[in-house]
């Protein structure tokens, strides 16, 4: 299984482990990974995925050394005597609130970044073409992904939506 040795490679800190104890893990992540639209990085990204959640669960090195369980590497945001407190940071402004917990580990953040390779969303805020969509010759037309980039894309009867034969999904009008 490729995404074990991805692991070995990547989480040196996750040794300990047994293969078997690595696979269930990689079992267990695996709903949560799109093989299709992953593809070639799929492997990849199960490793990546299951680093974080090993590193999540307290497996691995722990930045505080004795000091704390929380075992999650965070940079250092500040340190103050007087009250002998530490706070970690991480930079969580591009992230969603659903991925803020893949932005705790350096795992998490990679698992991202190849998901936003592979992973562009689709954005429509209803903008209509120059000509307001008036024109007959001249539709209000939004290009979208076809199904050779991110797969098809289904459009429900009765939205005002029809997905044309070229990918394109434009406004589906009727004439009085």
């Amino acid at each position: 299984m490729k995404a074990i040795q991805y692991i070995r490679l990547i989480g040196k800190e996750f040794i300990s482990l047994t293969d078997a104890e690595l696979h269930l893990w990689v079992e267990m992540v695996r709903p949560m990974v799109s093989r299709k639209q992953f593809g070639k990085l799929y492997e990849q990204a199960i490793a990546y995925l299951v680093c974080h959640k090993l590193k999540m669960a307290g497996y691995g090195e722990n930045p505080l050394g004795d000091m704390g369980a929380i075992g999650i590497g965070f940079a250092v945001g500040s340190v103050s005597e007087g009250g002998s407190s530490i706070s970690f940071g991480a930079n969580q402004s591009s992230n969603l609130a659903t991925d803020a917990e893949l932005g705790l580990t350096a795992y998490g953040v990679q698992f991202l970044q190849l998901r936003r390779m592979v992973i562009v969303p689709i954005h429509c805020s209803g903008e209509l073409d120059s000509s307001g969509g008036k024109g007959k010759n001249n539709p209000c037309i939004v290009p979208v992904a076809s199904d050779a980039v991110l797969g098809g894309i289904k459009v429900r009867p009765g939205s005002g939506l029809k997905l044309e034969p070229d990918g394109t999904l434009s406004v589906d009008r009727e004439e009085p």
